[in-house]
């Protein structure tokens, strides 16, 4: 739908995905009035760690050490990314990495600090096995992505009005060309959305290949984010301990899986309500079905936080 109105907010959003236990889709949407204030966070660790070099999840092996920069980035990062998606009573205390061997933190809090983003994870279980034989691959992917961006844009913004700009892949140009139609995918997605939703007049799917990342540059940065983001709530979803450092790092993930979405009267005080979405969908007699992704809450045997967990003890910016 063309946008025929002004002022509107206008999300630019970052997909990434991984095959691990299902396959998972991550949307990071990430409003244009905000872009610049979310890059500029994202720079104060590189500089506290003096670590610039591009991240990538899966680079945090077994044998990493919590105290590496890129695992300190990490949970600098999620810590940054998890603040964004706050949509009411805004307070978060952000780590910013270390300087001189000391944790450093920045306190923010209060409506004029929100940004606003939104956050979707959609995970298909046995993806491959599940759905239906006349697909091949391709039609799978694309129609598990159009599932999850779609559903998601429709939870979290049930009545506003906003617009889509750009939407990010992380793909190889060549590769995404070759087996998908990006216009196809963009014009069923508009088509598909709800009347409040609204399209840029120049709105694209734009595949960005690993390789042509750029350092200190908006695109790349978000990019990366939306990386890690979909690894470590894979990295909490399924425990993965052992890989200790990933878990550590994503470990503030944890309370986003926690949150019991289905309790509104408790969504509706909580800083997040709209903020995410986190939904695991599979086939079952030959229908779909859908259930919000959650780790139960057991106060009698509730995971701790790790004790190599830096306590907040060091400098405020």
């Amino acid at each position: 739908m063309k946008k025929d109105f002004k002022n509107v907010n206008i999300y630019d959003v970052f997909h990434d995905e991984c095959k691990e236990d299902g396959f998972w889709h991550c949307f990071v949407f990430i409003s244009r009035e905000t872009q610049k204030i979310l890059f500029d966070l994202l720079q104060k660790p590189r500089e506290n760690l003096c670590y610039y070099n591009f991240i990538h999840f899966g680079d945090i092996g077994r044998k990493y050490k919590n105290n590496n920069p890129k695992a300190r980035l990490i949970r600098s990062w999620c810590s940054i990314l998890l603040y964004s998606i706050q949509q009411q009573k805004i307070e978060a205390q952000l780590y910013l990495g270390h300087k001189n061997n000391n944790p450093i933190y920045k306190l923010l809090k209060g409506k004029n600090n929100r940004l606003a983003n939104k956050l979707i994870i959609f995970r298909v279980k046995n993806a491959r096995q599940d759905m239906y034989d006349s697909m091949n691959e391709i039609k799978k992917i694309e129609t598990t992505f159009r599932m999850g961006i779609k559903g998601g844009t429709h939870f979290l913004f049930p009545d506003k009005k906003i617009s889509i700009g750009n939407v990010y892949i992380d793909s190889s140009k060549k590769a995404f060309e070759e087996n998908f139609n990006s216009n196809n995918i963009l014009e069923r997605f508009k088509i598909e959305s709800n009347k409040n939703i609204f399209f840029e007049d120049d709105s694209k799917i734009i595949p960005i290949n690993k390789k042509d990342y750029k350092k200190n540059e908006t695109i790349s940065e978000f990019m990366q984010l939306t990386d890690i983001v979909v690894g470590g709530i894979r990295t909490q979803k399924l425990k993965m301990i052992d890989f200790p450092a990933r878990y550590e790092a994503t470990f503030q993930f944890k309370n986003l899986l926690e949150k019991e979405t289905e309790n509104f009267a408790r969504m509706a005080k909580s800083r997040y309500r709209k903020g995410f979405a986190l939904s695991d969908a599979f086939i079952k007699n030959n229908k779909w079905e859908f259930e919000n992704m959650h780790i139960d809450f057991n106060k009698g045997n509730q995971q701790k936080l790790p004790m190599f967990y830096p306590p907040f003890n060091g400098k405020t910016l």
